[in-house]
């Protein structure tokens, strides 16, 4: 490959960028939801913590638990974790890059901030495994053909698409659009297309072990069971709420994607590939459907929905990078490096003023923590209605975020404090001194590791009144 100078700085500079904010972000990151409660199990057991049978999660976590047992404190674990989730995409980038890939490792930086916005504070497996299936296309055009590929490649090939598909159910839909957009590229020879039906058909294999012959745990009973709404709502699949909650973030937040996505359309039709034209656009809406008919109900929380929305970045990135960009093959060009750059940047704008929100969350939790230090008794039960849930979105992490963000000082500052919509349930234990209450279960104060937490308060529990402490 030649000197792909504009291609290289490109890749360099989002890189530094996406690191860089995760670990200046790495508080409004690591202390909100599930990457506290995920934190939390992990300092308490002393390794990585797998939820939902997502094994692929470990490849974040592994950062976290590093930094533990190198004996770091509390601070260096939350920003190892943190910089765990922004180096993934980059090391998958920078992989894709070594193999001769420059146009896969800009897709990758691509997917993981073309409509990233809330999804960059509020983490799950599902970028994880975007980043994975793109990267496991990446090495299969360096191979270039499945004559090439030996049994270990193959053996290689194959745990890489199990992992990407139990990192996220929905990395089967992005995997789907790019093997068959791929076998529309015309003028391809059968092993080629052969070795992009291949991931295909290992995803639908995958799926129907999964959700037709194994056992599913509660979380993935429970989203299948919201497919039902397809059959409810009909015909007025269009006519629901989500659809037009949808709408209003599209017109706030993620203009770009659309942006990329519409000008591929029109591109592929100027091509004359009207074939790839139609399922960029057939896979585009059909998603969209495909999230917002089952969560028809899932109104204001954005963040959450937004993450079922990622493989659209999908769908705009990869038309984008291996058909707008045109040719040469072997480097960017000046225009497309600025193209590109200016979509960049624009990315990384939303993100930091999306970041304004997360760090009003994470501040009203230092406030709470600070006005409630000076009580006799510092151990708190608050209900919702005390509390402002349009900022805090969902009160189940709290009494691990509320642990994380006042053990930060020092391990003797650890406060037990949980926001709940059921303060009654905890009545009979209100009155155990060396208790922490969680959300899922209750642990004792001695249990936890000394290291990072040691709780020095012998007081019970006490209820808030009105909110005022």
């Amino acid at each position: 490959m030649s000197h792909n100078r504009y291609g290289l700085g490109l890749f360099l500079s989002v890189s530094v960028l996406l690191t860089g904010m995760a670990t200046w972000f790495y508080l409004e990151r690591m202390t909100n939801l599930d990457m506290a409660f995920q934190t939390f199990l992990m300092l308490k057991s002393g390794h990585p913590e797998i939820q939902s049978g997502r094994f692929g999660a470990v490849v974040t976590q592994i950062w976290a638990s590093m930094a533990q047992w190198l004996g770091a404190p509390l601070k260096g674990v939350l920003m190892a974790y943190s910089f765990g989730h922004a180096i993934w995409p980059v090391l998958l980038a920078g992989l894709s890059w070594y193999w001769g890939q420059w146009r896969w490792a800009l897709a990758i930086l691509s997917v993981a901030t073309l409509m990233t916005t809330h999804t960059f504070f509020w983490l799950s497996e599902m970028p994880q495994g975007l980043a994975l299936i793109c990267a496991v296309y990446a090495w299969m055009h360096h191979k270039k053909d499945l004559k090439a590929f030996s049994w270990l490649n193959w053996l290689f090939w194959l745990s890489l698409l199990w992992t990407a598909f139990y990192l996220h159910p929905m990395v089967l839909y992005a995997n789907l659009f790019i093997g068959i957009y791929f076998l529309l590229e015309p003028g391809k020879k059968r092993d080629w297309k052969a070795m992009h039906l291949v991931p295909i058909v290992v995803f639908v294999a995958l799926a129907i072990l999964k959700y037709k012959v194994l056992k599913l745990d509660w979380y993935d009973a429970a989203a299948l069971k919201r497919q039902e709404a397809f059959g409810r709502l009909w015909p007025d699949w269009l006519d629901i709420d989500s659809n037009r909650q949808f709408l209003e973030w599209c017109s706030n937040d993620y203009q770009l994607v659309w942006l990329v996505i519409f000008g591929a359309i029109a591109w592929g039709t100027w091509q004359r590939q009207y074939l790839r034209a139609a399922w960029i656009a057939v896979c585009a809406v059909g998603y969209v459907l495909l999230v917002n008919v089952p969560f028809y109900d899932s109104i204001g929380k954005q963040f959450y929905m937004e993450n079922l929305y990622l493989p659209l970045a999908v769908f705009a990135s990869i038309p984008l990078v291996f058909g707008v960009l045109g040719k040469p093959e072997n480097q960017l060009s000046r225009a497309n490096f600025w193209g590109l750059a200016i979509l960049f940047l624009l990315s990384f704008t939303r993100i930091i003023n999306a970041g304004k929100e997360w760090s009003l969350r994470m501040n009203w939790e230092k406030q709470t923590l600070q006005q409630t230090a000076v009580l006799p008794s510092r151990k708190i039960i608050m209900t919702e209605q005390e509390a402002p849930m349009d900022l805090l979105k969902m009160s189940w992490g709290s009494p691990y975020e509320f642990l994380l963000l006042s053990a930060l000082q020092h391990p003797d500052s650890a406060r037990c404090l949980i926001i709940t919509d059921q303060p009654g349930k905890y009545d009979s234990l209100m009155n155990a001194p060396r208790l922490f209450l969680g959300t899922f279960r209750n642990y004792s104060l001695d249990s936890l590791p000394q290291r990072y937490f040691r709780v020095e308060d012998t007081s019970g529990y006490v209820k808030t009144q009105s909110g005022k402490h």
